[in-house]
C-alpha cells in the first residue's frame, strides 16, 4: 500500500466524498420501493389521491438525490482512481529511469510496457470500481435485508437461505481466477515483447521477405494469450448465471408463499413487490461486491508486478558514493586488474584481468574480433554497468566514488546502435545540450562533419525525423549522434564503432576534425577498420576479453601477431 498512500493522501477528498455520495444513492435504493408499497398497498386500495401524490412527491425527492448522489460519487471515483494510476505510472516510469542496464536486462522490454499500462490500467479500474461499490453494496445488501424482514419475516428467512450458497460458489470462483490472471498477464508480456521486435526491425524483415514468418509468430504468441484470456475471463462469465439462477430460484420461492399469503389476506400486492425488489437488491448488491473481489484478483496480480519494478534494487547508485563533489578535470582513464561478467551466475567472464592507462586527451583506438569484449570495457568507464573484480578510475578515483551525473555528464557515449528520436534535428542536437546556440549547433554538426547533409535538407535543422531516424541514411544518423555527444563538451568521448556507415574519406575527415578541433579531449573509438585508428597515440588489441597488446600502429605490426592478421586482411580487401 505504500506506493499508493501519497496518492491517496493528496487526492484524500475524492476517496472518501465518493463513498458517501454511493452511499446517498444506495439508501434511496430501499427507500423508494417503501414509499412504492405504501402507495399501492394504502393510497390506490383506498383510492387515497392526496396521500398517492404526497409519498409520489416523496419518491421524486428521493429519485433527485440519488441522481446528484450516483453522479457526484462516480465523478469523484473516476477523478480518484484516474489521479491514482497517474501517480503510480509516473513512479514507476521513473523507477525505470533509474535502472542500470543489468536491471533492464532482468525484465523484457515488453513486460515493462505492459507494467507501465495495462497492469495499471487494472489498478485502476479496480480502484474506481472500489470507490464506487465498497460502501455502496454493503449499504445496500444491508438496508435491503433489514427493509425485507420488516415487510415480511418469514419471506426473508429465504433469503438467508440463499446468500450463503451464492457466497460459497463466489469464493470457489475468485480462488479459481486469481492465479489464472497472473498467467494472462504473463501472456500479454510475450505478446508485446513480440509486437515491440517485429515493428522495430520492420525494415529488416521486409528486406529478407519474412513477413509471413512474422505473422505466424504473432499468431502463435496472440493464439496463446486468447486462451489464457478464455481460462481467466470464463470464471467471470459463471458469476452471471450463477447469480440469476440465484434469484430466480428466490423468486420464484417468495411468489409461491408470498402467492399463499395473499389469498387469505396475510399480506398486501404492495408489500410483494417491494419484496421482490429489495430481494433482487440484495443478489445485486452480492454480485456487484463479487465482481469487486474479483477485479481485486486481477489487480493484486498487476500490483505484484508493478511492485517487483518499484523494489527492484538498482545495482548502479550513489548510495556508497564518497566524492560525490569531486568534478572530472582531465579525463585520465585506468583499469586496475578488471574482470567483469554480464551473467553473474556464469563462471566465465567477459573480461578478464584488465589492466590498462589512458593519459588525458590521447586518441585511443580499441580494435579486435567480435566477442572481444571491446564494447563492455568501454561500458565499465560511465558505469553502463559496474566491474565484478578491480577497479574503473578516472583522474585517479574509482568511478564507483563519483556522482553517477557528474560522471555521465563528464562522458559522452555513441554506442553501436545510432539513438535518434521524433523530431527536428536541433531537438535531436539538444539532447547533448539542452540550451545550445546554433553556433554550438554549427560546431558539433562541422566537426562530425554533419553539417554538409544537414544543410541539404529544404528545413535544415529544423527537418523532422522519423522514430529512430529512419528518414536519414545510417552514416547520417551516426554522424548526428557525434555532433550530439560533442555538444556536451565531455572530457571523455567513446565511439562504439560510430563511424562504420560512413566512407573512408568521411572517416578521415571526422578524425582530422578530432585532432584539431577536440584538444584536451580524451578519445576513445572502437574501430572494425584499421585505418579509422591508424593515427591513434595507443591502440589497444583485445582477444577473448583480454587485452593481448597496447601499442602504436608501427609497434603493433612489428610485434602483434593478431594486428598483424586485422591488418594484412583488411588491406587485401
Amino acid at each position: 500500500m505504500s506506493k499508493y498512500r501519497d496518492s491517496i493522501g493528496k487526492y484524500l477528498y475524492c476517496f472518501i466524498l465518493a463513498p458517501v455520495f454511493m452511499i446517498l444513492e444506495a439508501c434511496g435504493e430501499f427507500i423508494l420501493p417503501y414509499l412504492n408499497a405504501n402507495v399501492v398497498d394504502r393510497g390506490a386500495a383506498n383510492g387515497d389521491i392526496e396521500y398517492i401524490l404526497q409519498n409520489g412527491l416523496y419518491m421524486v425527492l428521493v429519485a433527485v438525490v440519488m441522481l446528484a448522489g450516483g453522479v457526484l460519487g462516480a465523478y469523484f471515483a473516476i477523478k480518484g482512481s484516474a489521479h491514482l494510476a497517474s501517480d503510480v505510472r509516473g513512479k514507476t516510469f521513473r523507477k525505470i529511469q533509474e535502472f542500470s542496464f543489468a536491471n533492464i536486462d532482468d525484465f523484457s522490454t515488453g513486460s515493462l510496457i505492459t507494467r507501465i499500462t495495462n497492469d495499471i490500467t487494472q489498478i485502476q479500474n479496480f480502484a474506481q470500481s472500489l470507490l464506487r461499490g465498497c460502501f455502496r453494496s454493503p449499504v445496500m445488501l444491508i438496508g435491503a435485508v433489514c427493509m425485507s424482514f420488516a415487510l415480511n419475516p418469514k419471506l426473508a428467512a429465504i433469503i438467508c437461505v440463499v446468500i450463503p450458497f451464492l457466497t460459497l460458489a463466489i469464493v470457489l470462483i475468485i480462488r479459481s481466477a486469481s492465479p489464472r490472471y497472473t498467467q494472462m498477464q504473463v501472456t500479454l508480456d510475450s505478446l508485446n515483447n513480440q509486437i515491440n521486435e517485429t515493428i522495430t526491425n520492420e525494415r529488416v524483415i521486409k528486406s529478407f521477405v519474412r513477413e509471413e514468418n512474422e505473422k505466424e509468430k504473432f499468431a502463435a504468441v496472440n493464439s496463446v494469450l486468447m486462451k489464457k484470456s478464455i481460462s481467466a475471463l470464463k470464471m467471470m462469465i459463471l458469476m452471471q448465471p450463477i447469480s440469476a439462477l440465484a434469484i430466480n430460484i428466490t423468486t420464484l420461492a417468495v411468489v409461491w408463499i408470498a402467492g399463499k399469503q395473499i389469498i387469505i389476506g396475510d399480506m398486501a400486492v404492495g408489500t410483494l413487490t417491494a419484496f421482490i425488489t429489495y430481494l433482487t437488491q440484495i443478489l445485486t448488491a452480492l454480485n456487484f461486491l463479487a465482481n469487486i473481489i474479483l477485479q481485486g484478483t486481477r489487480a493484486a496480480a498487476s500490483d505484484r508486478r508493478i511492485s517487483e519494478v518499484l523494489t527492484a534494487e538498482v545495482n548502479l547508485t550513489d548510495d556508497k558514493a564518497g566524492k560525490k563533489d569531486i568534478n572530472i578535470e582531465k579525463g585520465e582513464i585506468e583499469f586496475r586488474d578488471v574482470s567483469f561478467r554480464y551473467l553473474k551466475k556464469n563462471r566465465e567472464n567477459i573480461l578478464n584481468h584488465i589492466s590498462l592507462q589512458i593519459n588525458a586527451g590521447e586518441f585511443i583506438g580499441i580494435v579486435g574480433s567480435t566477442g572481444s569484449g571491446k564494447t563492455s570495457l568501454i561500458s565499465l568507464i560511465p558505469r553502463l554497468y559496474d566491474a565484478d573484480a578491480g577497479s574503473v578510475l578516472i583522474d585517479g578515483t574509482d568511478v564507483r566514488e563519483l556522482s553517477i551525473k557528474k560522471l555521465r555528464d563528464s562522458v559522452a557515449v555513441v554506442l553501436q546502435k545510432n539513438t535518434l528520436f521524433s523530431g527536428t534535428i536541433s531537438e535531436n542536437l539538444r539532447w547533448g545540450k539542452e540550451n545550445a546556440s546554433m553556433e554550438e549547433l554549427l560546431w558539433a554538426c562541422k566537426v562530425a562533419h554533419a553539417e554538409e547533409f544537414i544543410h541539404s535538407f529544404p528545413r535544415g535543422f529544423e527537418t523532422e525525423l522519423e522514430q529512430g531516424g529512419t528518414n536519414l541514411s545510417g552514416g547520417q544518423r551516426q554522424r548526428l549522434c557525434i555532433a550530439r555527444a560533442l555538444l556536451k563538451r565531455p572530457k571523455i568521448l567513446i565511439l562504439d564503432d560510430s563511424t562504420s556507415a560512413v566512407d573512408t574519406a568521411t572517416d578521415a575527415g571526422i578524425r582530422k576534425a578530432f585532432r584539431e578541433e577536440l584538444h584536451g579531449m580524451t578519445k576513445i573509438i572502437i574501430a572494425q577498420r584499421i585505418n579509422s585508428v591508424i593515427d591513434a597515440d595507443q591502440i589497444v588489441v583485445m582477444d577473448e576479453g583480454r587485452i593481448e597488446d597496447v601499442g602504436t600502429h608501427d609497434e603493433l605490426i612489428r610485434r602483434c601477431t593478431t594486428y598483424q592478421e586485422i591488418y594484412y586482411s583488411q588491406k587485401e580487401a
